[in-house]
């Protein structure tokens, strides 16, 4: 089984539970990103981008193409996805799928480069949802096909000729509440059914271990201890200014804030001298999510899932990509409140201070999703099917 991702935590992350599931039904795994990630999953890596490059470059060359001052263009997508970083993995992960030969390649859905390997072998391939499917994504791979397509063949040999011949299979690891827009929303951006064939699956999340969770965090509870907040603004949008600013308030509604800087903003960069103020470049957020009462994040879908997964209420400060159409997801849901860019001073502080009161909805809510997340099948039961459809072993063995 070969498993490709872009070269980012939120695109390689959410598929390591399930390349793990395969590996424990006895397959062999190799999971095809960037090096900055050799070595580091669970699972077998090899390179499958150009040597050192990573996505955050990609998505600061594709924001150079947005004229200043206006937001991007509904081809956004397509740019980032296709046109900026596509070509920086297409020929290295088609080298490895030529040389391995896999019975079934398992493709992150942003990774359009994972697809043209895999078709150019003609190998039974699976999209990975990691943001939602929605009107862009068919425009995102109609421009793959357009450049590469001549190229790619279907498992039975003939030519890929539409987006719904791209893959045989769309694992949907998207809960419901988070891929419909409700009733009134004229936020349709990720709010379509994809053009393949849909396996539903539990998203879990997974993080490297890390260091220890820290100790205020593992300390047991005493009855005037503040609570305990996650803050992170992921691995692409965080900067020092916002997260001060934000880690700020949060103290401001009385709590005592874990603030994670992400790689691209060291924990130097954000000192700060209130002692309920901590601040680490990188943790084991699987950990530190059962140790906390809230989650003040950006949006981005694992985390969401992941404070969800713990039944975690959330305050999301959303910045690009999917985070708008998550948090507004969340509060048609009642798990959240959404504080958006330009929003007054003290809206993080007020947004919390709400959350953090034991009888408000959001509570109850989240607890809500995390049941609802719980009845989707778990990782192993999607390997086990997939196992039986395209693993050669596996059906000799039925």
């Amino acid at each position: 089984m070969l498993f490709a991702a872009l070269p980012a935590h939120g695109h390689t992350y959410p598929l390591v539970p399930l390349a793990m599931a395969f590996q424990g039904q006895g397959a062999d795994v190799l999971f095809a990103t960037g090096s900055q990630f050799e070595g580091r999953l669970p699972v077998s890596t090899v390179l499958g981008a150009d040597p050192g490059w990573r996505f955050a470059d990609a998505h600061a060359e594709a924001f150079a193409k947005v004229p200043p001052g206006r937001p991007p263009t509904d081809d956004f997508a397509r740019v980032l996805f296709v046109d900026v970083a596509a070509p920086h993995l297409v020929e290295p992960t088609c080298a490895v799928a030529e040389r391995w030969r896999p019975d079934l390649v398992v493709v992150e859905q942003t990774d359009v480069a994972g697809v043209v390997a895999a078709r150019r072998i003609g190998a039974p391939t699976a999209v990975f949802s990691v943001v939602g499917w929605g009107p862009r994504w068919d425009g995102v791979y109609a421009a793959a096909l357009e450049r590469w397509g001549a190229e790619l063949r279907g498992t039975d040999g003939s030519p890929v000729s539409s987006v719904g011949e791209a893959a045989d299979v769309y694992l949907e690891a998207h809960p419901e509440f988070l891929r419909v827009a409700g009733e009134g929303s004229d936020d349709a951006a990720f709010g379509s059914h994809p053009p393949f064939p849909t396996l539903e699956l539990a998203p879990h999340a997974w993080s490297e271990p890390g260091p220890p969770v820290p100790d205020w965090l593992t300390r047991e509870r005493r009855p005037d201890d503040a609570p305990r907040v996650l803050l992170t603004l992921g691995t692409i949008f965080g900067n020092s200014e916002k997260l001060l600013a934000i880690a700020d308030e949060v103290v401001a509604a009385g709590c005592e804030v874990l603030v994670v800087t992400g790689r691209p903003v060291s924990a130097d960069e954000v000192g700060h001298e209130h002692p309920s103020v901590h601040v680490e470049s990188f943790i084991d957020q699987v950990s530190v999510l059962a140790h906390v009462d809230l989650v003040v994040h950006h949006g981005g879908s694992g985390t969401v899932l992941g404070a969800v997964q713990h039944g975690l209420p959330q305050v999301v400060v959303p910045q690009g990509a999917d985070q708008f159409w998550n948090g507004n997801r969340l509060v048609e849901q009642g798990a959240a409140r959404v504080v958006l860019p330009g929003a007054a001073a003290g809206s993080v502080r007020d947004a919390v201070t709400a959350l953090l009161d034991p009888a408000a909805p959001e509570r109850a809510a989240a607890q809500r999703l995390r049941s609802q997340l719980d009845q989707l099948p778990h990782p192993d039961e999607v390997a086990a099917d997939l196992m039986r459809r395209w693993a050669p072993a596996a059906r000799a063995g039925d």
